[in-house]
């Protein structure tokens, strides 16, 4: 295989990666937009539903529960999680030009050797990050989730 074609590969999986972290980026935004979004909805919500209640009943502590697990699961999104985006530069010169206690024979590797390499490595970085990827938006989907049964039950009370 060429030097050309393995460059192509090893861009290409730079280009993955990037793309990987984009969406992780617009994901957390989002996630930051709904805690506040819950933040606001079930204050003013509560407020209301509640203004002349002395007690919560069973349907507002349902809300109140729903509220505390969007927020769980917005932060769980927001917390900073293992990903790996990027090589260090010193474990590349480590591996690829300067090798400690180098075996006999050991040569620096070629450039050839450097692009399927990272490539390799960078595909299984897309793979661990694609797994968290997936569960981060599970967890997305369930906080919308919890906060649209949350709005409902307000509105609900509202209503009584």
């Amino acid at each position: 295989m060429s030097v050309e074609a393995e460059r192509i590969v090893y861009q290409e999986s730079v280009r993955a990666l990037s793309q990987q972290r984009e969406l992780l980026d617009g994901l957390r935004s989002r996630a930051g937009t709904l805690l506040a979004a819950t933040s606001v909805a079930t204050a003013f919500l509560s407020a209301q539903a509640l203004r002349d209640t002395a007690a919560l009943d069973a349907l507002a502590w349902t809300a109140v529960v729903l509220f505390c697990i969007v927020v769980l699961l917005t932060l769980t999104i927001l917390v900073p999680w293992n990903w790996t985006f990027a090589h260090h530069p010193h474990l590349l010169i480590g591996v690829h030009l300067e090798s400690q206690d180098p075996p006999q024979g050991w040569q620096p590797s070629t450039p050839s050797e450097v692009y399927r390499n990272i490539s390799y490595w960078d595909g299984v970085h897309f793979t661990e990050n694609g797994r968290k990827l997936q569960l981060m938006f599970v967890l997305f989907a369930l906080a919308c989730s919890a906060l649209a049964a949350e709005i409902v039950i307000w509105l609900i009370l509202l209503a009584r």
